[in-house]
């Protein structure tokens, strides 16, 4: 027998018993499920959709939103906006409490200037923010954020990808799994950039940083920014200033020519069992603070008359033992800097220098 046609159906008549065992009218609920009752909106999503409209659309499954902008008008907190695949060309104002995500990597990208000022914790999960031109995520405000990309990227065309003007210590950036990258690099285009006036401090775990031109700038840490990268790369110089820190563990640090690190911060460098490469000598240089465990160095050459701890060899990989390079002692004397000139080994307790040998 062939199929039947649907459009020859005649529709269901009679009643109908459910598991609980009440009777339920066919008829009644066919136009009960037509009329839109059985639209999938739970009540903490919203949906958005390329075929989706902002004016008849009322967030469900089956009528999202146009645009995800539409949704975080509409969203309160604890609300989950939904993204169907897509490119989305607009700028996003994040909302405290207000979760973004898709439902596979690499298949929703928001072309824009994005803005997070808030306070409060805000989510962004399997989605890619980029920018053509300008800062792609603008870290701005007063308020204590806690913001989290997840599987996520932030991407930029010829601005910042991230710039950080927040001011409050307690804000975070909480980075896994994704990428930071600037394809037309320069002085006001890094992966991320913090002022002078920022605080606060952020964890990117299993991050690639990475710019056209490995020469350029691409982590510029300044105000109190303390900063942590683990298990990725950066391509692209690394400058630290002010009271930042920064430790970086089990990453590559790439550049052409350049120091991968320049540091004038009082803030602790801290590099642990990384790999540095560069034709550039010294590869590590300023007048900051800085420690290092297991670094290797597979450039010719590279290192040798490194600037800071008095210089490190082409491969550091042995704690013992351990061979002080001579050079040019410290402008300020740090608590516990162990420091040899060439002539003498200076010991530093407190804010006192004191010539040991």
């Amino acid at each position: 027998m062939a199929n039947p046609d649907i459009n020859t159906i005649t529709p269901m008549t009679g009643r109908m018993m459910t598991e609980s065992g009440e009777i339920v009218n066919i008829a009644e609920l066919m136009a009960y499920i037509a009329g839109g009752a059985g639209d999938v909106k739970p009540s903490n999503y919203l949906y958005v959709g390329k075929n989706g409209n902002d004016t008849t659309g009322d967030g469900s499954a089956n009528l999202p939103y146009l645009t995800i902008g539409k949704a975080f008008t509409v969203a309160t907190a604890g609300t989950t906006v939904f993204c169907w695949p897509g490119t989305y060309t607009e700028n996003l104002t994040f909302k405290a409490g207000v979760s973004l995500t898709a439902p596979v990597k690499f298949a929703v990208y928001v072309t824009g200037n994005h803005t997070a000022n808030f306070s409060g914790t805000m989510v962004v999960e399997n989605v890619i923010l980029q920018s053509t031109t300008g800062v792609t995520l603008t870290f701005s405000g007063t308020g204590s954020q806690n913001f989290q990309l997840l599987g996520s990227s932030v991407n930029s065309g010829s601005g910042d990808a991230i710039n950080w003007t927040n001011t409050n210590a307690a804000s975070k950036i909480y980075f896994e799994d994704g990428t930071c990258n600037v394809t037309t690099s320069g002085a006001t285009a890094r992966c991320f950039y913090s002022t002078t006036g920022a605080a606060g401090s952020l964890i990117a775990n299993r991050v690639s940083f990475k710019l056209n031109n490995y020469d350029n700038v691409c982590l510029g840490i300044g105000g109190a920014i303390s900063f942590t990268h683990t298990s990725d790369a950066v391509n692209g110089q690394m400058v630290i200033a002010n009271t930042a820190s920064l430790t970086s563990a089990l990453c590559t640090h790439t550049t052409a020519t350049t120091p991968v690190l320049t540091t004038t911060s009082s803030g602790m460098t801290t590099f642990l069992d990384c790999i540095d490469i560069s034709t550039a000598t010294p590869i590590i240089t300023g007048a900051g603070a800085f420690s290092y465990s297991a670094i290797i160095l597979p450039s010719t050459g590279a290192g040798s008359n490194s600037t800071l701890n008095g210089g490190i060899g082409s491969i550091c990989l042995q704690m013992a033992p351990l061979k002080i390079r001579p050079g040019t002692l410290k402008p300020v004397a740090q608590d516990g800097l162990l420091e040899y000139d060439g002539t003498h080994l200076y010991f530093t307790i407190g804010a006192t220098r004191t010539s040991i040998l």
